[in-house]
């Protein structure tokens, strides 16, 4: 697919200018590799420099339009992962995150989780989309006929294909395989294998932005994962019930982890420090509803509705009774710390408590 353009310049708020032209030259400089409805496109403000150079001569006059990533839409966790990840990313797309270019990124390594692929395969795809796109679905042909989150050409597919990201994903994915046979992709530098598959004019400026492909993607792919057992032997390292325990606070940290209800569960369920909070648990991002029949070791009992006062997180241990009227659990208590105790919290409709399976367990 060779280019004659620029990629898309960096992704404030602003967008791409019609066919916008960079005139100032990049000097990158090439590191190593390591191992409800979508938002508006972003507001019509000046756009950044990009990796160093200086800033663009030409501005876009309006946002371009983009397409939903997720059918379902933006949610309140990829705005506050926004957030989150605007402090932490180093490049081009820091203070440039929104709601909506989460959702894309979400988008992008769901399918790539769904083809089986290792992560390495979604920080290549997601290096991809910041220098292409500024991780945004773009549905108006402003380069040539190139659409979508990868900026396909017209020979890559339809227009509703190379829209729908989870076909131009694995379109880019196909693409990259067929490249790097044998798995090959897995040892070449991340800006070198975007490169061989989108085949740009401007190959030295992908490699740059790995870092922070690889930190968004990390932000969005579970961890590894834990087994039942592991869950219970992390939450026991806070010493429940003991003097040793740690005290409950919605603002402490022990070990990088908040120590309020949700923290002590991400630690157990070793998530990203510091840990989502009672509302991100129960989404869909983290966890699963089950019935609470089905409640096994390391499920998550949770209320994350009403003021944070109220809302609270129970790590699952086991039945206390054949008759299951009441189970062992692991918490973070108001005004205590760890706990390890008898409770009856939500196995009686009416109280707020949701029963979730974490995604991470195995």
């Amino acid at each position: 697919m060779p280019r004659s353009r620029p990629h898309a310049a960096p992704p404030a708020p602003a967008g791409i200018a019609g066919a916008i032209l960079l005139a100032a030259a990049v000097a990158a400089t090439v590191v190593t590799a390591s191992g409800t409805p979508a938002e508006a496109a972003a507001s019509a403000t000046p756009l950044p420099a990009v990796l160093g150079a200086p800033a663009e001569a030409a501005v876009s006059a309006a946002p371009l339009p983009t397409s939903p990533c997720d059918p379902a839409g933006v949610t309140a966790d990829d705005t506050a992962l926004a957030g989150v990840l605007n402090t932490r990313l180093t490049m081009k797309m820091r203070g440039y995150m929104d709601g909506y270019r989460v959702s894309c990124a979400r988008a992008v390594v769901g399918a790539v989780r769904a083809r089986g692929l290792p992560r390495e395969a979604a920080v290549i795809a997601i290096t991809t989309a910041v220098i292409e796109t500024g991780v945004r679905n773009i549905n108006r042909e402003v380069d040539h006929d190139s659409l979508g989150v990868f900026q396909q050409r017209a020979s890559w597919g339809t227009a509703a294909q190379r829209l729908d990201v989870v076909w131009s994903t694995g379109a880019f994915l196909d693409k990259m395989l067929r490249k790097y046979p044998d798995g090959s992709w897995r040892t070449a530098v991340v800006g070198d294998v975007c490169q061989r598959v989108q085949v740009s004019k401007y190959p030295e400026r992908y490699q740059p932005q790995a870092a922070d492909g690889q930190m968004i993607v990390s932000a969005l792919w579970p961890a590894s994962g834990v087994t039942r057992a592991e869950v219970v032997a992390r939450a026991k390292t806070w010493n429940p019930g003991t003097a040793q325990r740690v005290p409950y606070s919605q603002t402490g940290l022990h070990g990088g982890y908040r120590t309020d209800g949700s923290g002590y569960a991400s630690m157990a369920l070793r998530l990203a420090a510091p840990g989502p909070d009672s509302r991100g648990l129960s989404s869909a991002r983290h966890s699963r509803p089950i019935p609470v029949a089905e409640l096994r070791s390391g499920d998550l009992i949770i209320r994350a509705t009403g003021p944070a006062t109220a809302r609270r997180v129970i790590i699952f241990d086991r039945w206390a009774d054949a008759r299951r009227t009441s189970y062992w659990a692991y918490q973070q208590r108001r005004d205590y710390g760890t706990d390890h105790r008898r409770l009856t919290d939500g196995l009686s409709a009416g109280t707020g408590f949701t029963t979730h399976r974490p995604l991470t367990i195995r």
